[in-house]
């Protein structure tokens, strides 16, 4: 092939995959400069977290395991954990990460699944900036901004953020915590990789065929730089 066969064929293939994969360079740009800015604990709330301070929780008088058994409502028992929870020892019959069933240690009182009154608690010992509740709500359904266990307490706070701190309410611990900068980072990602309904597969088809396509454009691009510019031509000459 010569020469100005290859360049009419370089630029007609770069304007070509240009026109459709300079949109989602663009993506990647901006997801990667958001990304880079914003710190991930930022993201992620951990900025706004009350520092609590340790509590002392005794753990002595508990009452057998084995007498609360009968109690339990499960279908099977996976794990047994003892715990301390809002000052207080507690054992908690796990099924799986969203059924559980938690009960007082001491007196044997059946604690889960909490109450909203409880989860308002939780939040707001949770969240160190002043700010009030708006709403609070039970989520029992997986999808959007959350994705944890179920059912949870979503108690949304009205501050700049637009934080929502979600509950578990058979766990009583708090599972997610998303703000405005989370969301933004989450679009972003969603468009990074690709992944429009889960947002987490970055082995997708589309992804590596934009990635093959990416690759092909900057090819092109280079080799048409490479049959144009003068600078090679007075070398070659």
């Amino acid at each position: 092939m010569d020469k100005r066969s290859l360049q009419k064929y370089a630029r007609r293939w770069h304007r070509r995959f240009g026109i459709f994969i300079g949109i989602q360079f663009l993506m990647w740009t901006l997801g990667g400069a958001y990304f880079a800015w914003f710190h991930i604990d930022n993201v992620r709330g951990q900025y706004e977290v009350n520092k609590k301070q340790p509590v002392t929780v005794s753990f002595e008088h508990l009452l057998p395991v084995q007498s609360l058994l009968p109690r339990v409502g499960l279908d099977r028992i996976k794990e047994i954990r003892i715990k301390s929870w809002m000052g207080k020892p507690v054992v908690q019959f796990i099924q799986d990460g969203d059924r559980l069933e938690m009960f007082d240690a001491t007196s044997g009182d059946k604690l889960s699944p909490i109450s909203e009154q409880t989860a308002v608690r939780i939040a707001r010992a949770d969240f160190a900036p002043q700010a009030e509740i708006s709403s609070v709500s039970l989520v029992e359904q997986k999808g959007g901004e959350y994705k944890g266990p179920i059912p949870a307490y979503r108690v949304e706070f009205d501050n700049a953020k637009s934080t929502h701190l979600y509950v578990h309410a058979n766990s009583g611990r708090i599972t997610a915590r998303r703000n405005t900068i989370w969301r933004v980072f989450d679009f972003l990602w969603m468009l990074h990789i690709v992944d429009f309904e889960n947002r987490e597969d970055f082995n997708n088809w589309l992804l590596r065929i934009l990635s093959l396509l990416g690759l092909i454009t900057i090819g092109s691009g280079y080799l048409l730089w490479g049959v144009t510019t003068p600078v090679l031509r007075r070398k070659r000459d």
